[in-house]
């Protein structure tokens, strides 16, 4: 058994055993959070320590350059290596995709059964990347039904739960390290069901950074921090069909997520399907091979410097590839017809 931390509710004041998983709270089912200090993890495929780069106006952090091809990597990683140092045999996760890749990735790596709960419309690469890599692909009709299906499945296997566990956002802490260039500057991230902006926020607070401002990215079908925070811009009209990686719209620790925006002085740009288009050519034209829901953070930077409201020189977080999306890129960026 691990020893040295537990998992605890802040919501409800429920603390764990030494050394156990739970998924949520098992009193209330609000997120948990960590008390001690949850033991160090190498990394099992390279994950992390991805390149950040000069685009022009903007420095981009490519984490689309992680092994599955997203930043969802570093939470993952750690979460399967603790599960496998728990003794757990098998794992479940719901997912629109990029996290169910990961996980099928580093289940195969780690010799873990893998089963996963995708949306029916999560992009149809990343379908056959999960099947390929070996993982039990459940097609469910929605975000939440996966949700629902992947936890009455759970059993005795390690449930992800990346919107209420800690030890996701545990490792994604580690993308938050590697900004520490973000003082003085505005760090612009999509935001589904909030990971990637939490670890990034804790991230940076543990390394002692400060005056960085939060620009959350989200689609106009999934903007669950309208009314919770500044919108500071709203572009591309009201569809969002081609952000399949963010369609959380009740996300589990969206108090939290709000709290962080607000209190680094952020707000939220809603990004639409017309101006992903934009983003998702100058991208690419520009060599950077990113799927749609990470062209909206670029499109919400551009939007932003029309407006001429950032701070210095920005830090656009570059979440997942266009790989996954094989030809479908062409159709989206180009315009080409559908073969």
């Amino acid at each position: 058994m691990e020893r040295g931390w537990r998992l605890k509710c802040p919501r409800c004041g429920f603390e764990g055993e030494e050394g156990r998983y739970y998924p949520w709270c098992p009193r209330c089912r609000g997120p948990l959070e960590v008390l001690g200090r949850l033991p160090a993890q190498r990394p099992l495929l390279g994950e992390g320590s991805t390149p950040l780069v000069e685009a022009g106006p903007a420095l981009v952090k490519l984490e689309y350059l992680n092994p599955t091809g997203s930043f969802k990597d570093r939470g993952v990683s750690y979460s399967l290596w603790l599960a496998k140092r728990l003794g757990y045999r098998c794992v479940v996760v719901d997912s629109s995709g990029n996290t169910a890749v990961s996980v099928a990735a580093f289940a195969g790596r780690l010799g873990l059964e893998a089963r996963v709960y995708v949306p029916k419309g999560a992009g149809a690469g990343k379908k056959a990347l999960i099947r390929a890599l070996g993982a039990r692909l459940v097609e469910a009709p929605s975000r939440d039904d996966a949700a629902s299906m992947a936890e009455r499945d759970a059993g005795e296997c390690f449930h992800v739960a990346h919107q209420t566990s800690p030890v996701f956002l545990e490792g994604v802490k580690s993308l938050g390290r590697e900004l520490a260039g973000a003082a003085g500057r505005d760090v612009i991230l999509p935001v589904s069901s909030g990971s990637l902006l939490l670890g990034v926020y804790r991230g940076l607070l543990e390394s002692g950074v400060k005056d960085f401002r939060l620009i959350a990215v989200q689609s106009p079908e999934a903007a669950s921090l309208e009314g919770r925070v500044e919108v500071l811009a709203r572009v591309g009209g009201g569809s969002g069909r081609l952000l399949d990686a963010l369609v959380v719209k009740r996300p589990a620790r969206l108090d939290e997520i709000a709290a962080a925006v607000e209190s680094t002085g952020g707000g939220v740009v809603i990004v639409g399907d017309e101006a992903v288009k934009g983003a998702l050519r100058e991208l690419l034209s520009a060599g950077f091979i990113v799927e749609p829901s990470s062209a909206a953070a670029w499109a919400a930077f551009r939007a932003l410097e029309k407006a001429g409201a950032l701070r210095g020189k920005p830090l656009v977080v570059l979440t997942g590839s266009g790989l996954k999306y094989a030809g479908e890129l062409e159709r989206l960026a180009l315009g080409a017809p559908k073969a």
